[in-house]
């Protein structure tokens, strides 16, 4: 005799097998058992825009993959927290923490709605024995994040600083610009502060490349908003 599946079951049902699709896709260089694996241990969260994660200093309780969404990864710097990197759908946060820390060593804040895949600490410890391959996966994000901070802090010392932050806006424009007839707009809001952290410069130096882009004609300035007009004279600066 078959059981009858009411519409509220099958809805859930549904949404529990895209979301573990979407997890899926992030996870496809890992071996079948361990993806299996990894996917049935996740913990799915959505948050709001300017939600707190985990603040630096907080007990690490795991790994969180980006789905859907952006946020900003902050690190404590004199008193003030300065924004180290902007995560979006693939990026993994927190990847060193199971390996050699017991504390978070950054701050996470959403920016936009986000979905997240969170896996807990105790969770990752018994994959890395039953899947190494799962403890293989969590170096190379760590590595990548590495790779990325080492090209941060090469562009710094020997990339003009007009050119750091034209990069900088191309970047996180392919990232998480929409594209519209009028140019690809960047939905984040982020102060010039932060974007000075982004690109490696002062503030004030920020407000004035800013500008000058505006005067070329190759950025609008829409508040804390900013559209990119001239996406191709930007990437060859």
């Amino acid at each position: 005799m078959s059981t009858l599946i009411t519409a509220p079951r099958f809805a859930e049902y549904y949404k529990r097998m895209v979301r573990a699709q979407e997890l899926s896709h992030w996870l496809s260089s890992l071996e079948p058992a361990a993806r299996e694996a990894v996917m049935a241990r996740a913990h799915m969260l959505a948050l709001p825009p300017h939600t707190k994660i985990y603040a630096q200093g907080d007990p690490a309780d795991g790994i969180y993959i980006v789905l859907e969404g952006a946020v900003k990864e902050l690190a404590a710097d004199e008193g003030c927290l300065r924004l180290v990197r902007l995560a979006g759908p693939g990026s993994v946060l927190g990847a060193g923490e199971p390996l050699s820390a017991s504390l978070q060593t950054m701050s996470a804040v959403t920016l936009r709605p986000t979905r997240l895949a969170l896996l807990r600490q105790s969770d990752l410890h018994a994959m890395f024995v039953e899947h190494p391959s799962v403890l293989l996966w969590v170096m190379q994000q760590l590595s990548a994040k590495l790779k990325d901070l080492r090209r941060a802090l090469v562009e710094t010392g020997y990339v003009e600083s007009a050119a750091r932050l034209a990069r900088k806006l191309v970047e996180v424009a392919e990232r998480f610009g929409e594209r519209t007839p009028t140019g690809v707009l960047i939905p984040i809001k982020l102060s010039r502060d932060e974007w000075a952290a982004l690109a490696g410069m002062a503030p004030e130096t920020v407000s004035r490349v800013l500008h000058d882009f505006e005067r070329r004609g190759w950025i609008a300035l829409e508040g804390r908003q900013i559209r990119l007009l001239e996406e191709e004279k930007l990437s060859l600066t």
